[in-house]
């Protein structure tokens, strides 16, 4: 090789031996975080080194204890711990102390998140820096893609991960990508016939807002726990909740999961024939209701299908541009039908019993929080470990909970200023937006609304689904039981398509009835998260004889209580659920008043749940967090 500057001459060994002499100069500066093993291969491997001058004094590491119970990412692997360890303490040392290790030693843990020269080859796993706040944005872009456990670059390439925890490598996603994925599933226009369905229960815009409000927040404990659960193990909802009710008896939960999940899917899917039916009238646009209703169903299920195949990759984009096209047509919807808002009329609503804004609290709580909580831990699979799992839990309820508070407040609003209108708008909100005289071009915005969100939640749905029927013990694979699940709900939303015209008996009975179950798995689910210390055993969530037993009767008793009180204190305005409320008959309540009505049991069944697993699950998750 030639400089040209003074023609000074110096060949490709010279240069090799130089480079090879400055790295192991700065390396011999950095601590190193590993087994005496570990150091003493590196010293070996510097011993024929010549003497360099000594390197500027570095600041000794301190150590400090990392107090989350989450597992590390990118630890030598004789210093990781076991899946039921305690996190181990780590040196932090100055930014500039440590340079990324040369390639092979992959027992070097560095600290700098800016080494001064990639390898000439990529280095090991284990060897690799953590990632820093700074590299959060292209970390989540990176997580696209590289999501799953292919290597294919494209996003059709289908991802092959079903119940076993998703490799460290793929897990790149950041805090903020929580938002997104949910977002755009509870988006839907739907959320106004649920506010409709407040006002006609006779709840003021003030009582609404306090209602959904609530139902809101509340909805923070089953989805944030789940997401936490999902980004610890970083395997599915169902396979985490092993921990809680045993390797055989969680199968009660999952059949549970599944009848819920099915009935949410197949509502979803006939939401989105009948928008499509509805707006096919003489009236608006000419044209054949059936029909219209038939293809939206048909071209719904096929493309949440062909979505929840692929796998996560598929989905998080999906997801990010149905957020980005939701969000903007919510903003045009609110344009366009907010010169129907009367506030001086919402305003002056007398208030209706306060026993009225628990009922109005738990049906946004069911409708939000529980429909959901099922599903929460599939999409945080790949979570970076290091990012904070607090993060993850606020930005996963934020987006999931942001929209329908706005929608759900607006719905009630708009039946709060045309009471006429209340009852279509609860009945179907489609139909009753396109009533409102608006612009003849407003029903193309209007159907894309509607679907685009309902075809995002039925993603999410089909995708969870899968994982749940393996759970179950469907030996199809994730995508083979994605594809059973897409039929099921096609039959079941057809059937209800042919059948249902009346979205708030849905909302208001059905739901109740499988929510207080769910509330019960939530309690105790939630309330052993509270007590746990460490991260789950992987392992032993596969297969039995590991950390956990086959049966917890405990918590499967808790379940069981749960149900059966919480069923006893809630009501329903359909004829074959009039046998609800047996306890209030019991103690001489009328089942059709006062506080009978505002379906608390819901919440009971929540706090026998979390409640007796905080009292009694403590001895048997000790024991299982004691073996290594």
């Amino acid at each position: 090789m030639e400089r040209h500057g003074r023609g000074e001459r110096h060949s490709d060994e010279e240069l090799a031996s130089a480079l090879e002499a400055e790295v192991a100069r700065i390396t011999t500066a950095i601590p190193i975080v590993g087994t005496p093993q570990a150091q003493a291969q590196v010293a070996d491997s510097h011993a024929d080194t010549e003497p360099e001058p000594a390197p500027e004094p570095v600041a000794p590491p301190t150590f400090q204890t990392v107090a989350r119970a989450e597992p590390l990412d990118l630890v030598p692997a004789d210093l990781a711990p076991r899946d039921s360890e305690p996190v181990p303490l780590l040196p932090v040392a100055p930014p500039h102390s440590a340079v990324a290790p040369p390639d092979g030693e992959a027992e070097v843990a560095p600290t700098d998140p800016a080494p001064p020269a990639p390898p000439a080859s990529p280095s090991p796993p284990t060897g690799e820096r953590p990632a820093s706040a700074d590299d959060a944005a292209s970390a989540d872009d990176a997580a696209t893609a590289t999501s799953g456990r292919h290597a294919g670059s494209s996003l059709l390439a289908p991802e092959l991960t079903d119940l076993e925890p998703t490799p460290v490598d793929r897990r790149v996603g950041g805090a903020s990508r929580m938002f997104w994925l949910w977002f755009a599933g509870t988006s839907s226009l739907i959320s106004i016939g649920v506010g409709a369905t407040l006002f006609v229960l006779g709840l003021n815009l003030r009582q609404l807002l306090v209602a959904t409000l609530v139902g809101v927040a509340l909805s923070f404990l089953p989805l944030g726990v789940g997401t936490l659960a999902g980004k610890w193990s970083g395997q599915p909802t169902l396979v985490v909740s092993r921990a809680s009710f045993g390797i055989r008896g969680n199968i009660v939960p999952t059949v549970l999961a599944l009848v819920v999940k099915l009935f949410w899917g197949s509502v979803l899917l006939w939401l989105a024939g009948s928008a499509a039916g509805a707006l096919m009238t003489p009236e608006r646009w000419p044209g054949n209701s059936a029909g219209a209703t038939t293809i939206a169903l048909a071209v719904t299920i096929l493309v949440a299908v062909g979505v929840a195949y692929v796998g996560y990759r598929l989905v998080a984009r999906v997801q990010l541009v149905l957020t980005i096209a939701s969000a903007v047509l919510i903003v045009l919807m609110v344009t366009a039908t907010w010169r129907h808002v009367d506030m001086t009329r919402a305003l002056a609503v007398p208030d209706a019993l306060w026993t009225h804004v628990v009922t109005g609290a738990v049906l946004v709580f069911s409708y939000v929080g529980l429909a959901w909580a099922m599903s929460s831990a599939e999409v945080a699979r790949y979570q970076r470990p290091l990012s904070s799992g607090g993060a993850a839990m606020l930005w996963a309820t934020f987006g999931a909970g942001v929209p329908p508070f706005v929608l759900v407040s607006y719905g009630g609003l708009l039946a709060a200023s045309q009471p006429a209108l209340a009852g279509e708008l609860a009945r179907d909100p489609v139909s009753a937006l396109t009533s409102l005289g608006l612009p003849d071009w407003f029903p193309v915005p209007l159907l894309l609304a509607v679907m685009l969100s309902l075809i995002s939640a039925l993603v999410l749905t089909l995708y969870s689904t899968g994982f749940t029927l393996d759970a179950a013990g469907a030996r199809f694979g994730r995508r083979g039981n994605t594809l059973i699940a897409g039929v099921a709900i096609a039959v079941v939303g057809g059937v209800l398509a042919a059948t249902v015209t009346d979205l708030s008996a849905v909302v208001r009975g059905v739901p109740t009835a499988i929510s207080v179950p769910v509330a019960a798995w939530v309690g105790v689910f939630a309330g052993e998260m509270m007590l746990r210390t460490r991260r789950f055993h992987q392992q032993s969530l596969l297969t039995r004889g590991g950390a956990y037993p086959d049966w917890r009767w405990t918590n499967l008793a808790l379940l069981l209580a749960g149900t059966v009180v919480g069923l006893g204190m809630v009501s329903s305005p359909l004829r074959w659920l009039a046998w609800e409320g047996y306890l209030f008959r019991l103690i001489g309540v009328d089942p059709q008043a006062g506080i009978a009505t505002s379906n608390i049991g819901v919440l009971v069944a929540l706090a026998i749940g979390l409640l007796g697993a905080l009292v009694s699950a403590s001895p048997a998750i000790r024991r299982q967090e004691q073996i290594p």
